[in-house]
């Protein structure tokens, strides 16, 4: 509960300011809300108006996940959707984001990821390839994506 009473006009300047300064799903503004003493109602009214101002877009904020999990983290399509189902996103959005993915981009990113890895795990290793293909599947890619790079 939050040591301060925020009216509704405080909280909606709040939560554009939040939402102003990165991209944001509709699930983790009405979690900040709520951390912050809102109600359900005020809640709801919150995020209708940040929705019809264009702060918060679910579907642009998939895009911008899925983009940036796998440039940045290295991220395969399987964890990108389980994170996007853990923040309560749409299946719909889910599934248009990973469709935009570039294939190309993706494919190097896992030779990146493989190359990394390789350097990092020794050769003489007898379980070098089943740590391989291990630390791949914990990225979210999967195993047809992985044998045909190894």
């Amino acid at each position: 509960m939050a040591n301060h009473e925020w009216s509704l006009d405080e909280l909606r300047h709040k939560a554009e300011a939040y939402c102003a300064g990165a991209e944001h799903c509709s699930y983790e503004v009405s979690s900040k809300l709520q951390q912050w003493g809102a109600n359900a109602e005020a809640i709801a009214s919150i995020i209708a108006h940040l929705i019809s101002q264009r702060y918060i877009d679910d579907e642009r904020y998939c895009h911008a996940f899925a983009h940036d999990k796998l440039l940045y983290q290295g991220w395969g399509r399987l964890k990108i959707q389980a994170a996007l189902y853990a923040k309560h996103i749409a299946a719909s959005f889910i599934n248009l984001a990973l469709d935009t993915i570039d294939p190309t981009e993706y494919l190097d990113t896992l030779k990146r990821i493989i190359a990394t890895k390789k350097r990092a795990i020794k050769s003489s290793d007898p379980m070098a390839r089943e740590k391989l293909i291990r630390f791949c599947l914990q990225r979210g890619f999967t195993y047809d994506e992985i044998l045909p790079l190894l």
